[in-house]
């Protein structure tokens, strides 16, 4: 099997993939509509801190994005593995890759938001020590009832 590479050098390209990828997934594992896709792109026109690619043979097969939210706090956000890549360890590798680049950039704390079905994606924010803070009431979004969620990491406090 090739080895997998991380790079967090990130093209228009790498965002055009994301997009897609993101559209793809999620529609086909969860049921998300296209408004999903379009948050996605919408959230990439924004500024990106730093964006972590991750590939196998120059293929994309996963991503971990930050951006600032204050001087002291950060946000994930881009959070995917391709299912062929998943159960090798990646998710923790890229978690890890942007802790770190929190912890070298003097963040207090970092936060994330997801939506109540997604039990893979929970269980790894659990495991780096991310705390539920805030749950929001279901409602109809992106074709689904979903409870959005925001999750908590002081870094002070994780490992």
């Amino acid at each position: 099997m090739a080895a997998i590479t991380i790079r967090d050098e990130f093209t228009p390209n790498d965002q055009i993939k994301i997009i897609e990828r993101h559209r793809v997934l999620y529609e086909t594992e969860y049921g998300f509509n296209a408004e999903f896709g379009d948050y996605v792109a919408s959230s990439l026109s924004e500024p990106i801190e730093r964006l972590w690619i991750a590939e196998r043979d120059g293929e994309f097969i996963g991503c971990i994005g930050l951006v600032e939210a204050d001087t002291n706090t950060g946000q994930l956000r881009w959070f995917l593995i391709e299912p062929a890549a998943r159960g090798v360890g990646l998710g923790k590798t890229l978690m890890q890759r942007l802790l770190d680049h929190c912890r070298e950039r003097g963040y207090e704390r970092i936060f994330l938001w997801t939506v109540n079905k997604l039990p893979a994606a929970r269980a790894i924010y659990e495991r780096f020590g991310f705390k539920l803070r805030e749950q929001k009431p279901e409602r109809l979004l992106w074709g689904q009832n979903l409870s959005e969620e925001r999750w908590d990491l002081s870094l002070g406090e994780n490992r």
